[in-house]
């Protein structure tokens, strides 16, 4: 294991949190393509989250 490999450690826990937030916002919203977002989210790492939340999250949550 890499010496410095401690230092990624943070990055790999945002990471993670940032996933786990935008996929449970995602399907509270359940917005139009939300499919296609949730493609977004898992495959685009720490970039797909943040577009998520800065694109995706414009349609308000539906209703029950």
């Amino acid at each position: 294991m890499p010496e410095n490999f401690w230092l990624f450690i943070p990055l790999i826990a945002l990471q993670l949190i940032l996933l786990v937030f935008a996929l449970i916002d995602l399907l509270k919203r359940r917005p139009r393509g939300m499919i296609i977002w949730g493609i977004v989210i898992v495959l685009f790492s720490i970039v797909g989250p943040v577009l998520y939340f800065a694109l995706g999250r414009k349609s308000p949550p539906d209703e029950d």
